[in-house]
């Protein structure tokens, strides 16, 4: 990727991107839009330095789009309308990524991305998620993907009152064997979340805000603002049946009835860059 790739369309430096034919969310042989800088940037050509920031984005698409895809499926569940919740965690196999929006923001030397998706369930407000990294920060309208304001308040975010190890997606698979049931934890920067129960009876998906009010002691207050406190141990641990350590949540109180939580993108070296 160089200058030559880029052109000015009166709203931002923008390119075109191919997409892996089985990269989730994406058609065959897809060209996406790629916009770097779609707000708070002038005119001016692009640098190498933001260059090289676009093609960082464009060349671990599909790896953020993994780590977008359980938070925008828990979206989805808690969004529709009861009836549609049968179909909710398969709706996102119909989204199709339309947009790639790459903010001049960072955060531990990682850029700030946004993804804008089409939505069959929600065509007025759209889809999009922004992400740090393959972390998620935010999940919502179209809109979510491009507004820059979403991004510069998460890169100066003091995390005051939060374990910034606790921050990320936590899955309570590898430890499930034998279980009737999965939860799944994600724990945002700005202090807020979401959990999942799932079983043969469906998904069930609550939105919560977290902090930890002492050392070691996750807080979490849900929709109905009911408060509950789990003792925590973060640490490597081998799953039943795996061969390789993982990075690990071992709760003494369980959080949606289990105990033990996988840190999405690990031992994988996907993680968070």
């Amino acid at each position: 990727m160089d200058r030559a790739d880029f052109s000015w369309d009166d709203f931002a430096w923008t390119t075109r991107v191919p997409l892996p034919p089985d990269t989730w969310a994406a058609a065959a042989g897809t060209l996406v839009p790629l916009y770097y800088a779609p707000e708070g940037r002038e005119h001016h050509p692009l640098d190498d330095a933001e260059i090289a920031t676009a093609a960082w984005a464009a060349g671990r698409l599909p790896a953020l789009l993994a780590g977008a895809r359980p938070a925008l499926s828990a979206h989805a569940v808690h969004t529709l309308k009861p009836d549609d919740l049968a179909t909710a965690p398969g709706l996102t196999d119909l989204v199709r990524i339309s947009t790639l929006c790459v903010h001049p923001v960072f955060r531990d030397g990682i850029p700030y991305v946004g993804i804008e998706f089409s939505c069959p369930w929600d065509e007025e407000h759209g889809l999009g998620v922004l992400l740090h990294g393959t972390r998620v920060v935010d999940v919502g309208g179209a809109d979510t993907a491009f507004l820059l304001r979403i991004a510069e308040r998460d890169a100066a975010n003091a995390r005051a009152g939060l374990d910034e190890s606790l921050i990320g997606h936590w899955d309570s698979g590898p430890f499930d064997h034998g279980a009737m049931e999965s939860s799944v934890l994600e724990l945002r920067a700005n202090g807020e979340g979401w959990s999942s129960l799932a079983n043969l009876g469906g998904e069930y998906v609550t939105l919560l805000t977290w902090n930890c009010p002492e050392p070691t002691v996750l807080e979490l207050r849900d929709e109905d603002g009911r408060v509950t406190r789990h003792r925590y141990g973060i640490g490597p641990v081998v799953p039943p049946y795996g061969t390789e350590a993982v990075t690990s949540v071992t709760f003494d109180e369980a959080v949606e009835y289990c105990h033990q939580f996988a840190k999405w993108g690990y031992p994988t070296g996907v993680g968070s860059d």
